[in-house]
């Protein structure tokens, strides 16, 4: 190679390997940090015991910083102060007044998983801190579970308290915070740990303000039905209630159009209305008397600005008297609507067509040939001559007697609806079959009870609604089983839930704290039931509760 040609090359050859070295290549971070910090060092020691001192530091072996503190940390038995608590690179530091420490006394710092890291946020789950002011650590413990009384379901976050006051206060979780606290996870478990041997009382609370005390009707309650002697590890069981209010008062009143209003209390009761002026009483209409109910609801006409009432409540022994302003008459609609039981598309087996209005509607002004209801069979189109009847100022039933298993077509033509201020409807047309018996299916229980007394035995969706009920009960010289029928049930998947009703008023009782009472007992069966159309399913539950 001559001297020229390599005076060419070399640098051409420099030049490419330079840049092929410097080429940016993507960085690889290596593997995700998962792993939650871990303590190194405890100042005093975990699990010291004559603890002595003013501050607590911990050490990690990672920088760390306090996630949600307030709602994470749980110090048992409480402290009458709060501590100061710092994070701070890789240490924790705890400072408190150790003059207000009791005696003898097993502490724990429960910070749930409040204790993360700087960088993935990786929390070290159940952290704990215990110590002992005396010389040896509590080491009972308390397992339980809490559930809701009405439905079974378990409850979470509920505030679980331990009172060790040994006289009858029936008020306590009234007047005064636990002694020793814990909360519910999300399937409704709780533990206490680091307990000494006293006797307790037991209650668990949903704490809306996190103030630890129980609010009244405002919150759930649960409480364990005796003082809790504590010898040894124990598991106990709570059912979460919310009571029924002391005092009956009115929460709101609701004018939602021209026309109507409801009145709402905060509990249910049996009321009555009346009209303060006796000119008034025949132009308001009153929705559903005389049964027990927390919304009054009531139609009026020919009445302006403001409607002063008398409200009874029979069930408190109560007289108000109130003022209902009312919405301008401009709030009316140029039209108003109207529903059918058979929206859906189908019309329940054996029930009538009904048409019902949200106004008071003029039951003297209808046109009823602008209303036809036609069958259809196969390829014939016949029209039905209607018979109706007005059950009230807001529903019209149509009483022909329809055939199972039958497309119907009802169609409203406009005009053919007044209410009492003269408003028209608009033009329907509802397409709808009538429920056929070979659709539906039958549910057949054989039930056998270890106690006898009343049983509300109800078939529920999967909404938590009921769909049929029945009630039943046992004579003392009878048998314990009993089979019952649930006839015409949509096809679809139910459960059974069974109420112990011991006061035998055929529905579900609530607790009472001052009274000592639990809440009804409920059973719901593990095995969801099936229905299918035109069968018959039999389903055998022995309660051994």
């Amino acid at each position: 190679m001559s001297k020229q040609l390599f005076k060419i090359i070399f640098p051409a050859l420099a030049i490419l390997l330079f840049a092929k070295c410097a080429q940016v290549a993507p960085l690889n971070g290596g593997k995700r940090d998962v792993d939650p910090p871990k303590l190194i060092e405890a100042i005093p020691l975990n699990r010291t015991i004559n603890f002595n001192s003013d501050q607590i530091v911990l050490k990690f072996n990672e920088n760390v910083k306090l996630q949600d503190l307030p709602n994470q940390l749980i110090v048992s038995p409480k402290l009458s102060f709060d501590p100061d608590i710092e994070a701070d690179g890789k240490k924790i530091t705890i400072s408190f007044k150790k003059q207000t420490l009791l005696p003898n006394t097993t502490y724990r710092f429960y910070f749930g998983k409040a204790v993360i890291d700087m960088t993935e946020g990786n929390a070290i789950p159940n952290f704990e801190y215990v110590f002992a002011t005396g010389n040896n650590i509590d080491s009972l413990k308390i397992k339980g579970t809490i559930i809701n009384a009405f439905n079974n379901k378990p409850e979470s976050d509920v505030t679980i308290g331990l009172y060790n006051i040994t006289e009858e206060v029936d008020s306590l979780p009234y007047k005064r915070s636990p002694n020793y606290i814990t909360r519910t996870s999300q399937n409704g478990s709780f533990q206490f740990t680091n307990l000494p041997y006293t006797i307790y009382k037991v209650f668990g609370f949903l704490d809306k303000n996190k103030n630890y005390l129980y609010d009244g009707d405002a919150e759930k309650i649960s409480f364990y039905g005796s003082d809790l002697d504590l010898k040894s590890d124990t598991s106990i069981k709570l059912s979460l209630f919310k009571e029924e209010p002391a005092k009956v008062f009115i929460k709101k009143i609701n004018s939602p159009y021209f026309g109507f209003t409801q009145i709402i209390l905060n509990k249910k009761s049996l009321l009555s209305l009346n009209t303060l002026n006796k000119s008034d009483e025949k132009n308001i209409y009153e929705t559903n008397p005389g049964i027990e109910k927390d919304t009054l609801s009531f139609y009026y006409k020919n009445i302006k600005d403001t409607l002063p009432l008398i409200l009874k409540n029979s069930s408190f022994k109560k007289i108000d008297t109130i003022k209902v302003q009312l919405p301008k008459t401009n709030a009316l609609k140029k039209n108003f609507s109207f529903t059918t039981n058979a929206s859906t598309g189908k019309l329940p087996l054996q029930k009538p067509l009904q048409i019902r209005f949200i106004n008071w509607m003029d039951t003297n002004k209808l046109a009823i040939s602008k209303i036809k209801l036609t069958s259809k069979t196969d390829s014939l189109i016949k029209i039905e001559k209607l018979n109706y009847k007005w059950l009230n100022i807001t529903t019209l039933e149509i009483g022909n007697k329809l055939k199972q298993g039958i497309r119907y077509s009802l169609k409203v033509d406009t005009n053919a609806f007044f209410d009492e201020n003269g408003i028209k409807n608009d033009s329907l047309k509802l397409e709808f079959e009538t429920e056929n018996e070979n659709e539906l299916g039958k549910l057949s229980l054989k039930l056998l009870f270890n106690k006898k007394q009343g049983y509300l035995i109800q078939l529920i969706d999967q909404q938590e609604q009921i769909v049929k009920e029945k009630f039943i009960s046992f004579s003392l010289s009878g048998s314990n089983a009993t089979t019952i029928d649930f006839t015409n049930v949509t096809p679809g998947t139910y459960q059974i839930k069974i109420v112990f009703d011991d006061n035998e008023n055929k529905k579900w009782d609530t607790g009472n704290i001052i009274s000592k009472i639990q809440p009804e007992h409920v059973f719901i069966h593990p095995k969801p039931i099936k229905i299918l159309s035109d069968w018959e399913i039999e389903e055998e539950i022995l309660i051994k509760e």
